[in-house]
């Protein structure tokens, strides 16, 4: 006799168990775990079926002529598509879109109406804890030397007739209130009709020492002389200057993030952005996320981490700058040792860094001219590039560079050695005592030189910085920001 499998009814017991805890729990996120964890059912099904056939056989049982039957393949088909949708749903939220369906007979023919939304005042503490939420639109934050909260702004509409706008922005009124020990600053704009579109601009005025919490789904945030600063928002840019404490910011889609001087540590995590400029950060610095255009680091007190799935980026400290596109790094006074890892091509130049580092790309060009005290091993590869190398004429290192097809050229003198490798590479080696120095590139050339100053790309870099131009009064100089 054929037994019976048991994976059906214990698969129906943990549904169930997680049911319940939805059903007990509110709070629990079962729909979020599910669409992002619904393949864990089939390794599950999959294992202990396999796990059940081995029992079977060791108990010398009747095997299965196939691991599952038409029944079972019926099911896997069925939780696949339902999985696929269920995490296609969440991640694209395309009930967040029923609004512009709904709402097209308003896009074309109705009109935007403006509403002021009138300033609410409260008392506050020194050093109150503030949660703003604001849906849609813009937030702009102060700090000052007050002991009150002060909130105005103004909301607009999308409706076909002034009536309806009027009655939408009574709706969507502006709740300032107490609750616990925080301050909460709700728009209401969750109250909108779906086929109205409404957002408000808002400015927030409220004491230095307040700690800042932000949650909305699209819209710009400036921020300055707060204590702390949190925000949540699946799409906008951000401007934070003169944070006391720790800045932490999580976006789905970033256009803008821009955070100078900020006391405390810098958190960013965003699925995409476009630009990112942090400078005059005392604390530790975490980047997550692909920014499809540049990124700018300067004067960070502590280290900077920066992950993506493509590159990788750890720098213990920074006193000079880093600055990032899609086509190359450069960076210049770095306190290492510098770590650099990309899966994309594309041309690193660093200056005047120390204590070493390891440098590795699937393919660009590769400059490194280390600061002559502190110098520290360093790797240095590329796939298909060459690599040039200035070291100080007093330096102490072992060298080792080669190129598989490729040239290399000693231009530091007799301490190196050149060798010809048996198909069309080199190899060039010398040194005796110091740090380890290991350059290697598969199809590319390797230059060592004497150093003669700093990277001619970087000095064309900090020209740009400040530009000086001819007037009838003078000279005019104009900062980069």
């Amino acid at each position: 006799m054929r037994p019976r499998s048991l994976v059906g009814p214990l698969l129906l017991i943990a549904l169930g168990i997680l049911l319940l805890l939805q059903t007990l729990s509110p709070q629990f996120p079962l729909w979020e775990i599910a669409a992002q964890y619904w393949p864990l059912v089939l390794i599950a099904w999959g294992g202990l079926r396999l796990i059940e056939i081995l029992v079977w056989w060791l108990r010398g049982l009747p095997l299965p002529t196939s691991g599952l039957s038409g029944g079972e393949w019926t099911l896997v088909v069925i939780v696949c598509l339902l999985g696929s949708g269920l995490h296609a749903a969440h991640r694209y939220r395309p009930w967040d879109r029923l609004a512009v369906v709904a709402g097209k007979r308003v896009e074309l023919f109705g009109r935007t109406y403006e509403f002021p939304i009138a300033e609410q005042v409260l008392p506050a503490r020194r050093a109150p804890r503030v949660l703003i939420e604001n849906l849609r639109g813009a937030t702009r934050i102060k700090g000052v030397e007050a002991q009150e909260l002060r909130v105005r702004g103004h909301k607009t509409v999308r409706a076909l007739e002034n009536s309806e706008a009027s009655e939408t922005d009574s709706r969507t009124a502006l709740e300032l209130s107490a609750e616990q020990d925080r301050i909460v600053i709700r728009t209401n704009l969750d109250r909108a009709p779906a086929e109205n579109r409404v957002s408000a601009d808002i400015e927030v005025v409220l004491p230095k020492g307040a700690e800042v919490e932000v949650h909305a789904r699209e819209g710009d945030l400036e921020a300055d002389s707060v204590s702390s600063l949190i925000l949540t928002t699946d799409t906008g840019s951000v401007r934070a200057t003169n944070v006391q404490g720790a800045v932490r910011l999580h976006i789905g889609r970033a256009g803008s993030v821009k955070l100078m001087e900020i006391g405390g540590a810098a958190e960013i995590v965003t699925r995409r952005g476009r630009h990112l400029e942090l400078e005059g950060i005392r604390g530790p610095v975490s980047v997550e996320g692909f920014y499809s255009g540049d990124a700018r680091f300067a004067n960070l007190a502590g280290p900077l981490r920066l992950e993506n799935p493509q590159l990788t980026l750890r720098v213990p400290k920074l006193p000079g700058h880093i600055q990032m596109d899609l086509g190359d790094l450069s960076g210049a006074r770095l306190e290492g040792p510098v770590h650099f890892t990309s899966q994309r091509a594309l041309d690193v130049e660093l200056d005047a860094f120390t204590k070493g580092g390891e440098i590795s790309l699937d393919g660009g060009d590769i400059r490194l001219r280390p600061a002559p005290d502190n110098l520290g091993p360093i790797r240095a590869r590329t796939r298909s590039g060459d690599i040039e190398l200035a070291l100080s004429e007093s330096a102490s290192f072992q060298l080792r560079a080669r190129t598989e097809r490729g040239s290399v050229f000693n231009q530091f003198g007799p301490a190196l050695r050149e060798t010809a490798e048996p198909r069309g590479g080199g190899l060039l080696t010398g040194g005796a005592a110091g740090p380890l120095i290991e350059l290697e590139t598969l199809r590319g050339s390797i230059t060592v030189r004497k150093d003669t100053g700093p990277l001619p790309g970087l000095r064309k870099e900090s020209a740009r910085d400040t530009i000086e131009i001819e007037t009838g009064d003078g000279r005019l100089r104009i900062q980069r920001h």
